[in-house]
């Protein structure tokens, strides 16, 4: 049985404090109705809000949500372009990536022609093997945490060791993240001393969390372990609404927990879609601190870490100044807007950004 306990909401709690200290700004999700920004992305979930943010900001860049914004009255078709096509929303780094590839080479998406309707993608994972290639660029601007997430009013353990094969192989059965990933750890122990079975969750497929997940925790799609699950895709990435049971876990993103904390003031429109999720430390590290009263801030100690990208057409890194104005270099606008990337609970990557080192190559 789920049991309340109020100590463990403090750190939510001041998550949603620390919104008082960062200024007021114009509401933003999608681009308003009939506003078509000069470019516009798609993509990953974990990076929107921010992304919105920026648009907040960069008035040439128009990001639209990977699901329909509360209140939205275009629930599953965005239209980026005017008198362009209607085409299914991309939820989540991949098929981000893949309505880009889409708009370059032509291409249907989701059974749409769409070339020319999508400049950038956001994503939370880096180019994939599977598609070699050059033709896209991944230029990083920011620094993600990932950790685990429970129900809040469970007995879960709040600080598990990330674990590894070689340890596994030592001792299948400790209560580490890679075992219950592998589930050869499926159990632990409640206050009431109950046997709770444990239910690894998974966000949908083309998240970039799961993919990154995957890659960290030694997992392969399609050869999954029996007791890992997406709920026949019903797991949204970064909502809690799946942790239902005391013996679900779930990867998340801490960036978005953070924002989502701080909803109600940040530069773009953020949906609280916690649900009482609890994010756990992991190997002892906290994924994030609070510091000077009210601030809160991914941990540096945290280990568990990636950077995230928006992705475009190699070919306009150079030829297209907008593109570059926008996303390339440490001066760009969007490297530029530090306060805007810490507001949302990313941390920033100095010199990294606006890299354009890393390519790979179109997904469809």
């Amino acid at each position: 049985m789920l049991k309340r306990n109020k100590v463990r909401l403090g750190a939510v709690a001041v998550a949603v404090a620390s919104a008082t200290l960062l200024g007021a700004f114009a509401a933003n999700a999608d681009p308003t109705a009939g506003n078509f920004p000069t470019l516009a992305g798609v993509g990953s979930d974990t990076i929107q809000d921010v992304m919105n943010g920026m648009a907040s900001s960069i008035s040439t860049i128009g990001s639209y949500d990977a699901t329909a914004p509360a209140g939205s009255t275009n629930t599953t078709t965005i239209t980026t372009r005017s008198g362009g096509p209607a085409f299914t929303r991309p939820n989540g780094s991949g098929p981000g990536i893949n309505a880009l590839s889409a708009s370059i080479d032509g291409t249907a998406f989701n059974g749409t022609v769409i070339t020319g309707q999508v400049d950038f993608a956001r994503s939370s994972s880096g180019p994939s093997s599977s598609f070699p290639g050059t033709n896209l660029t991944y230029i990083p601007f920011a620094k993600d945490a990932v950790s685990y997430a429970v129900n809040e009013a469970s007995d879960f353990p709040r600080n598990l060791p990330e674990g590894s094969a070689s340890a596994a192989a030592a001792n299948p059965t400790a209560l580490t993240l890679w075992n219950i990933y592998h589930c050869t750890a499926t159990t632990y122990t409640d206050s009431n001393t109950n046997s709770i079975t444990i239910i690894p969750l998974l966000p949908q497929s083309g998240s970039g969390t799961r993919k990154f997940w995957d890659s960290t925790f030694g997992l392969t799609e399609g050869s999954l372990p029996s007791c890992v699950t997406d709920l026949n895709g019903t797991v949204e990435e970064h909502n809690g609404k799946a942790l239902t049971g005391p013996g679900d876990i779930m990867p998340f993103s801490v960036s978005p927990f953070i924002a989502q904390g701080n909803y109600q003031v940040l530069p773009s429109t953020v949906q609280e879609r916690r649900f009482g999720a609890q994010l756990g430390s992991v190997d002892g590290n906290a994924p994030f601190v609070i510091t000077g009263g009210n601030t809160i801030s991914q941990n540096p100690a945290f280990g568990i870490t990636r950077l995230v990208y928006n992705v475009v057409a190699t070919s306009r890194v150079t030829s297209d100044a907008l593109i570059k104005s926008d996303f390339v270099g440490t001066t760009s606008a969007v490297c530029s807007a530090t306060n805007i990337i810490k507001e949302y609970g990313f941390a920033t990557i100095g010199s990294q950004c606006g890299s354009t080192t890393i390519t790979g190559g179109l997904t469809q």
